[in-house]
């Protein structure tokens, strides 16, 4: 093989950044493709339609899609219980989860009511990660009052 240097190619952090820019093709995540996921999969059962928002229903669970375009958020919701009624000790294992196991979704209150919820900007978000709040969101709901985990993850002290 021969080697020419006038075939070979300069390459510059500059020349590589552009390169790896062009070989991307940006896709922002709208209200409409999340809405085309939910409506197109036979997993969920839509409930309920409205412009920015879905209800539906994930194994035996409600979930919620709201989005707003314009302050681009989106979130995924499901009412768990009245929050009042709970007792302290099991605000406190809440409050633990949020920080240990529940990964990109949470437990949050709202009017009196305790939710699971999946909240991420809306352009930024990837169908696999929309996927993945899903899950998590019923399995944390799913998990209330036993694991209150939003995966099978457990994090232990090494021996």
């Amino acid at each position: 093989m021969c080697y020419n240097p006038h075939l070979m190619k300069k390459y510059t952090l500059q020349n590589l950044i552009q390169e790896h820019s062009l070989n991307q093709v940006e896709t922002h995540m709208t209200q409409e493709k999340l809405e085309k996921i939910i409506t197109a999969s036979k997993e969920y059962e839509v409930l309920e339609e409205d412009k920015g928002y879905i209800l539906f229903k994930y194994f035996d669970k409600k979930l919620a899609l709201l989005c707003d375009e314009e302050h681009n958020r989106m979130r995924v919701l499901c009412a768990i219980t009245q929050y009042s009624s709970l007792a302290p000790k099991i605000k406190d294992s809440l409050m633990s989860a949020n920080f240990s196991s529940t990964l990109d979704a949470r437990y949050g209150v709202s009017e009196d009511t305790l939710f699971a919820a999946f909240m991420h900007p809306l352009s930024s978000l990837h169908e696999e990660e929309f996927l993945s709040g899903l899950k998590q969101v019923y399995n944390l709901s799913a998990g209330f009052g036993k694991t209150y985990s939003s995966a099978q993850i457990e994090f232990t002290k090494k021996k």
